[in-house]
């Protein structure tokens, strides 16, 4: 019987560290899962960002032509009016 005895533990200590290394596994899978979520969640806020400034930078440009036109019409009837 006493030579059982280490068996088992052994067998016992064995299948404790399989089960400690799958649940390891499993915790990482997990840990994973949640870094690429967030990975995903960066990413979707950088995008929008980047949308948003490209937006921006449009109606900008389009506020910056629409006063050079503006500019431009003036100076033309400027040099409509001095030259008759």
């Amino acid at each position: 019987m006493s030579s059982t005895k280490p068996l088992l533990t052994l067998l016992a200590t064995g299948a404790l560290m399989s089960l400690a290394a799958c649940n390891t596994v499993q915790g990482v899978k997990q840990d994973a899962h949640v870094v690429k979520d967030k990975a995903v969640e960066v990413k979707d806020a950088v995008v929008d960002k980047a949308i948003e400034i490209k937006d921006k930078t449009v109606e900008g440009g389009k506020a910056a032509g629409q006063a050079v036109g503006s500019g431009l019409e003036k100076a033309g009837d400027a040099v409509k009016d001095a030259t008759h």
